[in-house]
């Protein structure tokens, strides 16, 4: 004879069950958003994760055994439509497994108003990287630069591995940028990003952001200079590259090797020591040997970077021929 198991080990997220939505007409504005879940639930991380799209004001929680409740102390628009999302702010109790989507609506009474899609894709610069959990930001195009990151957004939603759809966005122009902390004003050394362009609702669809840190400098330890010359191997890239181009050869997050190269798509590179590398290169716009980052208020982008699709093996006395064409 044993004991018990006790069954296999809980790995399922808490499932909703039921919801409920009450809009409270009094003079404090008040509404209780109510979710009942499949099981005891607690916080993870709802700071930095909960939002409301557009946003609202006096917005709090409260955990009660299986349900979750919002308190809204705010008016909700007629003309607006509101998303709520919780991905990644709830847990079981038990065993600990986060609940990492979950968006909700509040629907507007105002039946005939517009609503728009937007992609965004959001991606770093200098390393090619899908941005996760970032916050993505959209303003009125009126809004002065120096006010965005001041102000509260007209709109908000948070990258999962690099990407968000907007479903809710009603006609109108706006601006976009992205912050990597836990609120919607810039703090020093967050990664940033934003566009170039205004974007119209119903006619821009899709937007891709490049981030950058504005405090980024190179730090010399990542540029490796090897003066020993020994034989190895060579390599040649055919591209549509054009302009001023610096082509690095890495390990990790090591520069190995790196060539200028200027008005040219034949970048050849000799005597590269035997060993595994990935390629990185860039436009070099100011001509100064270095990757630059870019600055909000100056609304200059960062150097855009780009990266070998697979690493590369360099052997002794042999020449690697690459063909690397950008699709943009």
């Amino acid at each position: 004879m044993v004991a018990p198991t006790g069954g296999s080990k809980d790995k399922e997220a808490p499932n909703c069950i039921e919801h409920f939505h009450q809009i409270i007409k009094n003079k404090k504005h008040e509404s209780k958003l109510t979710y009942v879940f499949d099981e005891r639930i607690q916080e993870h991380k709802f700071v930095g994760n909960f939002y409301i799209s557009p946003p609202l004001n006096g917005v709090s929680h409260k955990i009660k055994g299986n349900v979750l409740e919002i308190i809204i102390k705010d008016s909700i628009s007629p003309n607006l439509h509101y998303e709520v999302s919780f991905g990644n702010c709830i847990k079981d109790l038990t065993e600990g497994n986060i609940l990492t989507e979950f968006i909700d609506e509040i629907y507007t009474f105002n039946k005939e108003i517009n609503l728009h899609p937007l992609e965004v894709f959001l991606q770093n610069s200098l390393i090619n990287e899908d941005e996760k959990d970032h916050w993505i930001l959209l303003y009125n195009s009126e809004i002065p630069d120096s006010l965005v990151f001041k102000t509260t957004p007209n709109y908000v939603s948070k990258s999962a591995s690099g990407y968000f759809v907007f479903n809710n966005i009603i006609d109108g122009s706006y601006k976009v940028v992205s912050l990597s902390g836990d609120d919607y004003t810039y703090h020093e050394d967050e990664i940033i990003s934003f566009s170039d362009k205004v974007i119209v609702a119903g006619a821009d669809t899709t937007i891709d952001l490049f981030t950058f840190n504005p405090l980024y400098k190179i730090d010399s330890t990542e540029i490796v200079k090897d003066t020993i010359k020994t034989e190895g191997g060579n390599l040649t890239l055919k591209s549509d590259f054009s302009g001023n181009i610096i082509v690095q050869l890495m390990k990790g997050n090591k520069v190995i090797l790196q060539e200028i190269f200027k008005n040219t798509t034949d970048f050849r590179l000799k005597n590269i020591k035997t060993g595994e590398y990935t390629i990185r290169a860039f436009q070099d716009e100011n001509e100064n040997g270095y990757w630059d980052t870019g600055g909000f208020m100056e609304k200059k982008q960062a150097e855009k970077s780009y990266h070998y699709y697979e690493k590369i093996t360099i052997r002794s006395n042999w020449d690697l021929e690459l063909d690397w064409f950008i699709v943009e």
